[in-house]
């Protein structure tokens, strides 16, 4: 029996804007059916390898194949049919209700042959109930919290029903609590509706307990790629980060735990 192909992967995957190069010669491929998390400093290259694999980059060299073909040899309906992506800042029209912006994620589904449906609404339906939205659906999304807000976009992109969902930083500008809620909701629709999920997150240690792989990125080069707990070391953080720590099990989940310290401040306790 052949094995199916990776939903995402690229092969030599060169990425430069204007001459400055940002991917360079990449070979990855992702698990199907597990969340996927890139990590690294600042413009190591995240962002741009998530918008690649989005097909909102071409690149320079190289190939990003979706389910083992060329992304850029598939129609763009085809290609919304199976993957969905949440960019790092997103804003909606005043005015605009919850309800209306997760219709949005039905627009891949549409065409001048196939106007609004029984299975659009059903669609739109259970995606505010997964997000627990379905008592927001009237109200205005620029009058709502930032953890409601980012999972009225992640409900719109769950809309869309395609297997494959991208997301850039879905937690930025969220404090901590809002942070594990919509992270706790991404875990959810992982196992619940088998979503493949690839996304960019910053904090290392939110990464590490979310994250079934995990992919670490410097200057542009997958410096290591695999379970948190099989690759994320003191070694590697140093490596990617530029950063001395301490690497421990966390005592709710254990999974690997950064414990950081600077350069200037060096732990009181001696290290084992």
């Amino acid at each position: 029996m052949t094995a199916s192909p990776a939903p995402l992967a690229c092969q030599n995957l060169h990425v430069r804007y204007d001459a400055v190069p940002v991917l360079r010669g990449l070979d990855l491929s992702l698990p199907p059916g597990r969340i996927t998390v890139f990590v690294g400093s600042n413009g190591c290259g995240k962002s741009t390898l998530l918008k690649s694999f989005a097909r909102l980059l071409a690149p320079n060299q190289g190939t990003v194949l979706l389910n083992g073909r060329d992304i850029a040899q598939q129609s763009s309906a085809q290609v919304a049919r199976e993957l969905s992506m949440l960019p790092q800042s997103s804003t909606a029209p005043d005015g605009l209700t919850v309800h209306d912006l997760v219709r949005l994620g039905r627009y891949p589904h549409q065409n001048w042959l196939r106007q609004w449906s029984r299975e659009d609404e059903t669609q739109v339906n259970a995606a505010l109930r997964d997000t627990g939205l379905s008592d927001l659906r009237d109200r205005a999304v620029d009058t709502l919290s930032g953890g409601q807000r980012q999972r009225a976009w992640i409900a719109m992109t769950l809309a869309q029903d395609a297997p494959i969902m991208l997301l850039d930083e879905p937690t930025t500008f969220l404090d901590l609590a809002h942070q594990i809620d919509v992270l706790d909701l991404v875990d959810r629709l992982n196992t619940e509706r088998d979503k493949t999920v690839v996304m960019v997150l910053h904090d290392l240690n939110l990464a590490a307990r979310y994250a079934h792989h995990m992919v670490a990125l410097r200057e542009g080069v997958v410096v290591a790629a695999g379970a948190p707990a099989e690759i994320m070391d003191a070694a590697l953080v140093k490596q990617v980060f530029d950063l001395d720590c301490r690497i421990i099990a966390d005592p709710l989940f254990g999974t690997p735990l950064c414990v950081p310290f600077g350069k200037g401040r060096q732990p009181s306790r001696p290290q084992r």
